[in-house]
């Protein structure tokens, strides 16, 4: 695979940012989900026959969800818990509601888990009780979670970690170990035969670092709400479990 930005370039450059200036950028990026949020709410609600009510509950979260966020981060307005909690469980809804098997034999299913880690990333940046500004490592890592989003990557990425070898780790006190990530990359891509795949993701990874302060939207087809496609997230699970034991 041919590299052209790496999450170690990519982080070291976010630790000589001013942290402000790194959340600003960042939480544009999650904006741009905003209408794949509330629409992953009305259908998982419609597949699942979810309350009413509650559905649009969530949706009128998700309208004030950023307001919130962006004021919080900038002390422009108190802080409440019950607020935070309320887009919590926005995003969680579409994150856990992804895996339901009402839900997970669609097309978008996956991308719900990767576009709530996206969301999960910045609330957690945003609430003044977690103290946190977004961490370099933890952004450079959501910037290529971004590019999975933009390709339509139809697995969860969180389950690639199972593709390191034995002794290799991507988070220790050794800063060289991010670039474990890339060899997780390699490894799963070779295994699920998506090389072109992940290629094309590493493509739109440089895409967006070179527009970062500049965000450009989400753009998908209809069709991903209504499309059937194996579960590939959950076979991946499964035969991460089985390589893991392997090992």
């Amino acid at each position: 695979m041919v590299y052209t930005i790496k999450l170690t370039e990519i982080r070291d450059e976010f630790e000589k940012r001013n942290a402000d200036d790194l959340y600003i950028h960042y939480i544009k990026w999650a904006k741009t989900f905003i209408p794949f949020w509330k629409q992953a709410i009305i259908r998982i609600s419609e597949l699942i026959g979810f309350d009413e009510a509650k559905k649009e509950k969530h949706l009128k979260v998700v309208e004030n969800a950023f307001e919130y966020m962006e004021n919080w981060r900038f002390g422009r307005i108190k802080y409440v818990k019950a607020r935070r909690n309320e887009i919590d469980s926005a995003i969680s809804f579409i994150r856990n509601h992804a895996l339901d098997n009402k839900v997970s034999k669609y097309f978008f299913s996956p991308l719900c888990r990767s576009v709530a880690s996206v969301l999960r990333g910045v609330l957690y940046a945003s609430a003044t009780d977690e103290g946190n500004t977004p961490d370099p490592t933890s952004a450079a890592q959501h910037l290529y979670e971004i590019a999975f989003i933009h390709t339509l990557l139809p697995y969860e990425t969180s389950n690639f970690i199972w593709f390191l070898p034995k002794g290799k780790t991507i988070h220790t006190e050794n800063r060289d170990d991010l670039n474990n990530y890339h060899l997780m990359l390699e490894n799963a891509a070779k295994k699920f035969e998506i090389t072109e795949y992940i290629q094309q993701s590493i493509d739109i990874a440089r895409k967006i670092w070179e527009n970062f302060e500049t965000p450009f939207g989400f753009e998908y087809p209809d069709e991903i709400w209504t499309f059937e496609f194996e579960n590939m997230s959950a076979k991946m699970h499964f035969a991460s479990i089985r390589a893991f034991h392997k090992q």
